[in-house]
């Protein structure tokens, strides 16, 4: 990706088994705290524009698929792991600003514990392809950014 080029990345931070109640729970009503801290890590990025992101919380969605289709209603859906998910639309180097900045957020060390979390988490990034259909859900990142410049422009 050049320097200018933006593309959408996804990150995911795996918090494990949702908790019992609260807002890490399944039917917990609000933001999660984790998700709060990554839409806050965006925020400290200085970029010529605002960086359009979109966090969301819920069970790791491909484990949640096969589970439903393994054992459908007889599977507890609180035995699925949940993770909070953070879309961007960036350049490399907002990227790399970024991933210092959850780190830093998180208080993520080399092993995984995260202190905001006060667990350890996986945490992963991936680029997101526009041109497939499954992707299109992201092409909102990518109208807001470009919104965004022509208000300012």
């Amino acid at each position: 990706m050049d320097a200018d080029e933006r593309g959408v990345w996804e990150f995911s931070v795996g918090l494990g088994n949702p908790d019992k109640t609260g807002p890490g729970s399944l039917d917990g009503e609000g933001i999660h705290p984790i998700a709060l801290v990554l839409e806050a890590s965006v925020q400290r990025i200085e970029a010529a524009n605002r960086i359009p992101c979109y966090t969301s919380f819920g069970p790791v969605t491909a484990l949640d698929e096969f589970a439903q289709r393994a054992w459908g209603d007889a599977f507890d859906p609180a035995r699925v792991p949940v993770e909070c998910r953070l879309a961007v639309y960036v350049t490399d180097d907002e990227l790399d600003a970024l991933v210092t900045a959850i780190v830093e957020d998180l208080g993520l060390t080399e092993g995984g514990y995260a202190t905001a979390a006060d667990r350890t988490v996986t945490i992963g990034m991936r680029a997101v392809a526009l041109d497939s259909r499954e992707s299109s859900f992201y092409q909102h990142l990518v109208d807001q950014y470009v919104e965004q410049v022509d208000e300012t422009a």
